[in-house]
């Protein structure tokens, strides 16, 4: 009797167990009808209307605390009025289910509204951001043209002090120009490149790898899934070529606006070109700049763009 109830309110709601039990309830009684009150209100119902449990009488009424069950015509077996009241105490924790239930449909009714929110939100940066770095690009373009055309001395002789400036103009504008392509930094969450390293070239891994990682934490602004893939195509052409005496350090000797990873190894196999290719590729889509060198050995550089404070973990 009862697990019949507890069955289909687990597999169907709470909502459905209560109407399982108020037919169970008739079912034993042979009554023809039953409700459920509980707060005053009358939650459910099966059949006939029974009086409401200031009319009812002693025999048509079961309480366990604010839950009451009340049937149409009065129970006489002693039996069932056991029965009952434990199907009345089954009736207060399905109640208490249902209140989760609903709450639980309204939170996620919330987290819906405030997700479709923020991509609307996400979606108008993006096109604001998209409208203002078509705004930039000519003018930084027409300034990076002067920059050459003055670095080539076509505005006539240079003192090394212009020169210098020089260089520093040409270095911002190209760095603006990498922020224009990239976007702003906090559309791209921070993700951590050490485990990753570590669970490809650590210890009893198929290319165990000298590791020379700084000992705080080593966070980049690249999305996940493009790091995890360039970690697993590096793998993947190591392991191809046959490399030994692998060395993979990581540091930061250009300041605090990148982390200079370096792999170092001795290759007993040309270097295949598709992998090269799908490299530079990811190395494109994370913002890092690429250098490959394959004489006397092999030796790959990539700057990946830091987060702005790394030292949080």
């Amino acid at each position: 009797m009862l697990s019949v109830v507890a069955e289909r309110a687990l597999r169907h709601g709470a909502r459905a167990g209560l109407d399982a039990l108020l037919e169970v309830t008739r079912r034993l009684t042979g009554t023809s009808g039953a409700a459920l009150h509980a707060g005053g209100q009358r939650v459910a119902q099966a059949g006939l209307t029974p009086p409401s449990p200031a009319q009812a009488l002693p025999r048509q009424l079961l309480r366990d605390g604010n839950t009451l069950l009340v049937l149409r015509e009065p129970c006489v077996s002693e039996e069932e009025q056991r029965r009952l009241c434990r199907l009345a105490e089954l009736g207060s924790t399905l109640l208490t289910s249902r209140a989760r239930e609903e709450a639980a449909r309204s939170e996620q009714v919330r987290l819906r509204r405030e997700r479709l929110r923020l991509e609307e939100r996400m979606v108008w940066r993006k096109h604001r951001r998209a409208r203002t770095a078509h705004d930039l690009r000519t003018p930084l373009l027409v300034l990076q043209g002067y920059i050459d055309m003055m670095a080539r001395g076509l505005a006539g002789p240079l003192t090394p002090s212009m020169k210098r400036y020089l260089e520093r103009m040409a270095r911002a504008a190209e760095e603006l120009g990498d922020g224009l392509q990239r976007g702003p930094a906090d559309e791209v969450p921070a993700e951590s490149l050490c485990p990753l390293l570590r669970a490809t070239f650590g210890p009893g891994q198929r290319l165990p790898a000298r590791l020379e990682l700084p000992s705080g934490p080593v966070r980049v602004r690249v999305q996940r899934e493009v790091l995890v893939l360039w970690v697993r195509t590096l793998g993947r052409l190591l392991a191809g070529t046959r490399a030994r005496n692998v060395v993979l350090r990581v540091d930061a000797p250009d300041g605090p606006a990148t982390w200079r990873l370096r792999v170092q190894g001795h290759t007993e196999r040309a270097l295949p070109a598709r992998p090269i290719r799908l490299l530079e590729q990811l190395a494109r889509r994370m913002g890092a700049r690429h250098s490959l060198q394959t004489q006397p050995c092999l030796e790959l550089t990539v700057r990946l763009p830091r987060e702005a404070s790394s030292s949080r973990g």
